[in-house]
């Protein structure tokens, strides 16, 4: 009996330093929000153990319904050159010059489409992810929309810049998904290249002029960012 009174007491006792501690750091101002600077490791790790685990947890009474119709893609190359190429980038593109200054940077989401299931993809563009820049879309858009936007970004890995022009093209010409809509009309050098479609028909920016198709590294690399 005595022995697991010292138990508990070694365990209070630590959980108020714990406490103590966590306290001293939230409290003091130590800790460096700045989007500058990095995380502390394991700050780094606990949140993106939390955020993994979290998603798979909440995505998985999910069905995913059948994807990749011509149709579902064409709409998801749409939303996603509107709503979400400025920070994911897309294929052959960079992120804007406001997602390369975000911490957590904008993930790759050709990494995403190979890590997440179908289900777990749906979930995220649905209900975002809090205090990423992620936001909900599922606030503005329907479950068809969002299951588009997750059957394209399934294709991203595969995808080349030419390929992901050509269906935003293809979108365009049979009014499907957003189309222009949500374009910025920022240049290239304030937004940091533009969004694909507005690139691909040679339309010209806020300032009457084309915009800057976004180019590749001396090493064939594309510049985007995860």
């Amino acid at each position: 009996m005595r022995t697991w009174k010292i138990v508990i007491a070694t365990l209070l006792v630590s959980l108020l330093i714990v406490g103590a501690a966590a306290a001293g750091v939230i409290y003091s101002g130590v800790y460096n929000v700045a989007a500058t600077s990095e995380h502390w490791p394991i700050t780094r790790w606990a949140l993106q153990k939390t955020v993994h685990r979290s998603v798979e947890k909440q995505a998985s009474g999910i069905e995913a319904p059948k994807l990749g119709s011509e149709d579902q893609l064409l709409a998801g190359a749409a939303n996603f050159d509107a709503m979400c190429s400025d920070c994911h980038a897309p294929p052959g593109g960079q992120q804007s010059v406001a997602a390369r200054g975000m911490y957590p940077k904008p993930p790759e989401l050709t990494h995403a489409a190979k890590e997440k299931s179908p289900a777990e993809l749906f979930w995220v563009i649905k209900h975002g992810i809090k205090a990423s820049a992620m936001p909900a879309w599922g606030a503005s858009h329907s479950d068809e929309e969002i299951w588009a936007m997750t059957a394209f970004v399934e294709q991203l890995p595969s995808m080349s810049a030419s390929d992901y022009r050509q269906m935003l093209q293809t979108a365009k010409a049979q009014g499907i998904g957003h189309g222009d809509e949500g374009h910025h009309d920022e240049s290239d050098e304030s937004h940091g290249g533009g969004h694909a479609s507005d690139e691909a028909s040679g339309h010209p920016d806020s300032h009457g002029e084309a915009q800057e198709q976004p180019h590749s590294d001396p090493n064939g690399s594309a510049h985007a960012h995860g």
